[in-house]
């Protein structure tokens, strides 16, 4: 039996990956046009529409193949739904709300006056992982519950800033991030 932190851990992954893929896919039509709330900008330059569909996709299809890798092994604990459809939507959602978060998270900081780039500790890890559980927990109850059980939630939460530095070291590293946070 594997415990409910690590099949929590490895279920996120949709999660995780979504938003690093968006820098693979970035870089196309800017989410905010460069308009502005109250004298600055909504999400800025780096937020784009190609962003935000690659991660989300990115994220779902690394979803669909984990479920199913781990479904013909017969590791029950590590898939979502024997059936497409179901977890098709919820790596979807994971995913898709990732990158939701990750844009609410850039409105804050943009409301807080910090520039597109700069570090902000609880704003560049949280928001991501807040909101792809607590939407995942709307739709999916009270399944959400079994995929994600709170000690599953608290192991997502203790890891998040750590695999988000090291991503975004790699990030830096391979030259596609102009800094290593």
């Amino acid at each position: 039996m594997i415990p409910a932190f690590i099949s929590s851990l490895v279920l996120f992954i949709p999660a995780f990956v979504a938003n690093p893929s968006a820098v693979l896919t970035g870089g196309h039509l800017v989410i905010d046009g460069g308009r502005l709330y109250k004298g600055k900008r909504l999400f800025g330059d780096h937020k784009t529409w190609s962003g935000y569909v690659g991660g989300t996709l990115s994220g779902a299809m690394i979803g669909l193949l984990i479920n199913y890798t781990f479904l013909y092994a017969g590791v029950k604990e590590l898939t979502f739904s024997n059936y497409l459809l179901p977890t098709f939507l919820m790596v979807f959602t994971l995913s898709f709300f990732s990158m939701f978060g990750d844009l609410i998270g850039s409105f804050i900081k943009r409301r807080i006056g910090r520039a597109p780039g700069t570090e902000s500790i609880f704003l560049d890890q949280y928001p991501f992982a807040l909101f792809s559980l607590a939407f995942f927990y709307i739709f999916f109850w009270p399944e959400a519950k079994l995929i994600f059980p709170w000690d599953g939630v608290l192991a997502i939460l203790i890891v998040t800033p750590l695999i988000h530095r090291a991503v975004n070291i790699i990030g830096y590293k391979l030259k596609m991030k102009d800094v290593p946070y």
